[in-house]
């Protein structure tokens, strides 16, 4: 019998869970609470399709596209609690990304300058201040420094000499957690929808392609990993600096309001059959 195209669509989306399961699974999360979760997911999902295609979606359609029983949807409708929205990029990595990218931050070999904490031109308050006035550089700086991103030197023992450091290559935090998780969100969300409107028949398909190679050494896999890591570099800059022109010139012309995002990914593990 020939598969439908919802039992290819199922195959392949379960093909996609196992590094998920296995995240939730060593975070605590089980089955009941996750298969509880997921109910709402896809009411979301039907009641935005719906809006899309029909307008305003109501108890009926939404049970009928989604599968969810009448019940459950009525009472997910009454209690109006959609999951919170994504959140924008912080003001912590917008510092980041600036000092990782804009020449004026770095040295002449291409690599982020040590910053003074205050006072000079091209210090790290100067550097906060034209990103953010919202939020006091010190308290920017304490995040990053939380975060494992930025070391400080303070060899001068006040603290508008102390010297601030770079300490990643991409925005990785060891210590916050909710940060991290928020980065996988947005990077493996995008990259996902992205393959999924492209699957759509799109008459404009998006960016998403990969290169694999098997059969390797752990040192030529070694060597694949620095060579992505170097071309990624490239990348980044490039595109930090373009997008940011780009996003000063367009900032408060109507219609304004696309976003994009640019990501890759190296991942390696061994291909033997237990």
């Amino acid at each position: 019998m020939t598969e439908s195209r919802s039992d290819l669509a199922l195959a392949a989306s379960l093909r996609l869970l196992p590094p998920l399961v296995a995240m939730l699974l060593h975070e605590g999360v089980t089955y009941p609470h996750f298969a509880q979760a997921l109910k709402q997911v896809f009411l979301e999902a039907a009641a935005k399709i719906i809006e899309e295609r029909e307008g305003r979606p109501n108890d009926s359609n939404i049970s009928m596209l989604s599968g969810v029983h009448r019940k459950d949807v009525r009472e997910w409708r009454k209690a109006g609690k959609p999951r919170p929205p994504a959140k924008t990029l912080s003001v912590a990595m917008q510092v980041f990304t600036r000092w990782a990218s804009d020449p004026a931050y770095r040295d002449e070999k291409g690599e982020p300058r040590l910053l003074v904490r205050g006072g000079a031109s091209g210090s790290f308050e100067e550097l906060a201040a034209s990103v953010s006035n919202d939020v006091h550089p010190r308290t920017v700086l304490e995040e990053l420094l939380r975060l494992g991103v930025v070391a400080a030197d303070d060899a001068g023992g006040d603290g508008s000499s102390t010297r601030l450091r770079l300490c990643a290559g991409a925005f990785v935090p060891k210590e916050g957690y909710a940060e991290m998780l928020q980065l996988f969100t947005d990077n493996v969300g995008d990259h996902l929808a992205a393959a999924a409107r492209n699957l759509e028949g799109s008459d404009a398909p998006l960016l998403e392609q990969s290169v694999y190679a098997n059969g390797l050494r752990a040192e030529s896999a070694d060597a694949l990993n620095a060579l992505s890591r170097g071309l990624w570099a490239g990348v980044f800059q490039q595109m930090v600096r373009t997008a940011t022109l780009l996003s000063q010139q367009d900032q408060g012309i109507e219609g304004a309001d696309e976003r994009v995002r640019l990501g890759m990914y190296f991942y390696r593990e061994s291909d033997k059959q237990s």
